[in-house]
């Protein structure tokens, strides 16, 4: 793997690459304002996990950060299920404890409980582009609540958002997301 270093400042990209130069990843530093999802409590969030349908069935069952096929320690193992705001918004949440390995991957904790707001079992989706706010790191061994909302559906594109927020409520990270559906049959 190879990463390019570009100049900072908004509009810069930065890439990695693979063994042979292919790029498996691109960033560009963005200005633009995010919209945090409204928190959940703990207690909710934990509730909600139970509901979460990536337990029942999962086209991809061996992810890093959802997968139900992951043991503990190897994924992050966040199980977003149904919640609702204290102001009624429908959402995901579950919780997150970070283990001493994933206080790097923040990121990846922002994934998947924005792709869980739509129905991934209905129409499977993957990841397009995700824009991501970072205001702290997660520290090992507290717990977080993560919180993903649907705000839009343009045929083929889900967006949406996803928030990270401590046991206090208080925001972690947070990030927007475009989800592109996929035929599970087609996809390999």
């Amino acid at each position: 793997m190879e990463i390019d270093d570009s100049p900072a400042g908004a509009g810069a990209r930065r890439g990695l690459t693979d063994d042979v130069g292919r790029a498996v990843a691109e960033a560009v530093i963005s200005e633009s304002d995010l919209t945090p999802v409204p928190p959940v409590g703990v207690l909710e969030a934990a509730d909600a996990e139970a509901g979460y349908p990536g337990l029942r069935r999962h086209v991809f069952p061996e992810c890093f950060v959802c997968g139900p096929d992951r043991r503990p320690g190897d994924g992050l193992r966040i199980f977003p299920g149904p919640a609702t705001t204290p102001r009624g918004r429908a959402v995901v949440a579950a919780t997150w404890t970070p283990y001493e390995s994933d206080v790097p991957i923040t990121w990846a904790a922002l994934d998947c409980p924005g792709g869980w707001a739509t129905d991934l079992l209905e129409q499977p989706r993957v990841l397009g582009t995700m824009t991501a706010r970072i205001d702290r790191l997660p520290t090992t061994r507290e717990r977080y609540i993560v919180v993903g909302e649907q705000r839009a559906v343009e045929g083929r594109k889900a967006l949406t958002a996803a928030s990270l927020y401590g046991e206090d409520s208080g925001l972690v990270a947070t990030a927007e997301h475009t989800w592109i559906a996929i035929d599970p049959q087609r996809f390999g």
